[in-house]
């Protein structure tokens, strides 16, 4: 993913800023009825080390495909510490 530099804070050569990753930051999620929309405070880091605050902005669509792929995760999570845990049992 690329982002070209805000025009009001441009990266000392002016050439593109790419990012490293997106993190959500530990704040409240937040719903608009109206435009059916959820939006997710994150953090953008870029690979010059800096970041920015940001939101995730999710349609109904991309919630609900979110969601499924949160507790994917999650689960395998759990199976890896229940393994990790049957490991050290024995």
């Amino acid at each position: 993913m690329m982002i070209t530099p805000n025009p009001a804070s441009p990266t000392p050569t002016g050439a593109p800023v790419f990012v490293s990753h997106v993190a959500p930051l530990r704040r409240d999620a937040a719903y608009d009825h109206l435009s059916k929309e959820a939006a997710l405070p994150v953090e953008v880091h870029f690979h010059d080390s800096s970041t920015q605050p940001a939101r995730l902005v999710l349609d109904p669509d991309q919630l609900a495909s979110v969601l499924v792929q949160l507790e994917q995760a999650d689960e395998m999570r759990r199976r890896a510490l229940k393994e990790d845990t049957e490991r050290d049992d024995q």
